[in-house]
């Protein structure tokens, strides 16, 4: 495919993509820390860890991602939630931390917290976030069934391995199940309350298209998981939760007016017209189909396959040639209205306007979540248009982030805070943000081994 180019200029395209080598070699020190957040994050946070330690793995710390693996899924909540405190995000409790008790924690057995602490353990809203959890059963699915494979060329798995995979995976079951818990009315889509997700200010609840693109990262990488493991009838259980998933999704969650995927409110926000807002997150449902059917939807090949095995998981889930092309042709209209609705000046922001409402603080136009660019889930949208085969649009999101001003001199900012203002390009947050680096070194791993 050779290198990447701007406009066609071959010189530029060089220079980016010695800038993404610059990057990464520049953040490998990040690689090898803890899995906290940074700056003044200091716990873990599960869906941020999600991505840290698929860059860890990725960047050789074996041994140390299986460690930190067993420290999450150890802190799964279960029967007792002596150290566990819910409700802080949620205006069902005025935003106020409360004790959960053991009859809560029956309602939330499988289900990762939000944060993990020193001594004690958050669900940041009323209900354990579904992304967190999801995101961690994705990357720990991912990584164990690198590691099989790995090791069949090897020879043989290791005694360390085979004891993490006794481990990790009845608590993947667990966390499936809690899962598939929250399809209170059995349409194959999960629901959520307000700011049980990521963008844990913006009062989102009903049924988010972001969080049923995790939904299908885990179930899609668990699948595969038990494949490699032999467990055929499991795997076929949880490919066939993951085809029900993309039917419902496809049947209740597409807008043909706005040509995009959209949120579906519940009643208690029946009125609001935040249903008919685009968010950037709705990305990770193309990401997670580009993920998970990589033979079928994409241009560039995806980074790892599983041989026939793979071939056979995809056509479970989407078993007619004549629904792939429906997908397809529907995710090159959500690509192509992010385009034109959520970037301003090449950079694409996390919601189309700014909110009219936020909770649990007011947040003013280009603060924090309400309107403004953040680097973390910006890689995953370049990542998704690199395996779509958007190039132009990959060129112009990497021209913008590394270099400055469009020129040749590197800058890094742009990835290194948490999120930016793009009125004035100062950023906010954190600072080094290691979610944010560590979703780009995803990207640029897999861009830079395309296009070497």
């Amino acid at each position: 495919m050779g290198v990447l180019k701007i406009d066609g200029c071959e010189r530029q395209g060089k220079t980016i993509g010695s800038n993404i080598r610059n990057f990464l070699a520049l953040t490998e020190k990040y690689t090898s820390q803890n899995t906290e957040p940074g700056d003044y994050y200091k716990a873990v946070w599960c869906r941020d860890a999600a991505y840290i330690l698929k860059d860890q793995y990725l960047s050789g710390h074996r041994l140390a991602v299986l460690d930190h693996l067993k420290y999450i899924w150890k802190n799964q909540i279960g029967h007792n939630c002596d150290k566990l405190i819910y409700g802080r995000g949620s205006p069902e409790t005025d935003f106020t931390p409360l004790s959960a008790s053991n009859r809560q924690a029956k309602n939330f057995i499988g289900a990762l917290p939000t944060t993990i602490y020193d001594n004690f353990s958050e669900i940041y809203a009323l209900n354990p976030d579904i992304d967190s959890t999801a995101l961690m059963i994705y990357v720990s699915s991912w990584i164990l069934t690198r590691m099989i494979n790995e090791s069949v060329d090897l020879n043989g798995k290791s005694v360390v391995l085979s004891d993490a995979i006794a481990f990790l995976v009845p608590l993947l079951f667990q966390g499936i199940e809690f899962l598939l818990s929250q399809d209170e009315d059995g349409d194959g889509l999960l629901e959520q309350d307000y700011n049980e997700d990521w963008m844990d200010t913006v009062l989102r609840e009903g049924k988010i298209v972001y969080s049923q693109g995790c939904w299908l990262l885990a179930l899609g990488s668990f699948a595969k998981l038990l494949c490699v493991l032999n467990n055929d009838k499991e795997a076929l259980r949880i490919q066939s939760i993951a085809s029900n998933l993309v039917e419902a999704i496809e049947k209740k969650m597409w807008s043909q007016k706005n040509a995009c995927y959209l949120d579906i409110n519940s009643e208690k926000t029946s009125n609001d017209t935040s249903s008919n807002t685009l968010y950037q997150d709705t990305i990770f449902y193309i990401l997670a189909i580009t993920e998970q059917l990589p033979s079928r939807f994409t241009k560039s090949s995806n980074s790892f396959h599983l041989g026939e095995c793979c071939l056979e998981h995809e056509k479970k889930i989407v078993p007619h040639d004549n629904k792939a092309e429906v997908i397809r042709k529907r995710m090159l209209l959500t690509l192509g209205s992010l385009r034109t609705r959520i970037w301003q000046d090449g950079i694409p922001l996390v919601t189309e306007k700014p909110l009219q409402k936020t909770g649990p603080w007011v947040l003013q136009p280009n603060e924090y979540h309400n309107h403004t660019y953040w680097p973390w889930i910006t890689a995953m949208e370049l990542l998704t248009r690199f395996r779509c085969g958007q190039i132009h649009e990959c060129n112009t999101l990497l021209s913008n982030l590394l270099l400055s001003n469009g020129k040749v001199k590197p800058d890094h900012d742009k990835i290194f805070h948490e999120w930016i203002d793009p009125k004035t390009l100062t950023g906010g947050g954190a600072y080094p943000f290691r979610t944010g680096i560590s979703a780009f070194r995803l990207a640029s791993f897999e861009i830079m081994s395309k296009h070497s």
